[in-house]
């Protein structure tokens, strides 16, 4: 089963968002700010991680840079999420605009990892 790491200070749209990924068949997890989110990668890959860019304590560029930096997870898969096109500096697989569309998310998902069994 694919893993989806959801990072997003905003609890009723990460929670959503886990509740329709975990729904089409992926394994979800969640964290609230930048620094929870480096500690849960420091032990689990996910195969894809969803990335707010305005986060508290570590913002989504934080993140994104400690992510490429670190051998096992510079290949993951960041897909990032914010009211505004983020920075085209970045090494990032897609965007998602909020507010998106329940389209928009599983399409863009679809496209960076496939739900596994």
């Amino acid at each position: 089963m694919s893993t989806i790491l959801v990072v997003d200070d905003e609890f009723d749209l990460s929670s959503t968002v886990r509740a329709i990924l975990e729904g089409e068949g992926y394994r979800v997890d969640v964290c609230a700010n930048g620094r929870e989110a480096l500690e849960r990668l420091k032990g689990n890959r996910p195969d894809l991680v969803l990335l707010d860019v305005m986060l508290p304590v570590v913002d989504g560029y934080g993140v994104l840079k400690a992510m490429r930096q670190a051998p096992t997870l510079a290949d993951v898969p960041v897909v990032l999420m914010n009211s505004f096109p983020p920075r085209r500096d970045g090494d990032w697989q897609g965007f998602l605009r909020k507010p998106f569309t329940l389209s928009a998310l599983l399409d863009t998902v679809r496209q960076a990892v496939p739900v596994t069994g």
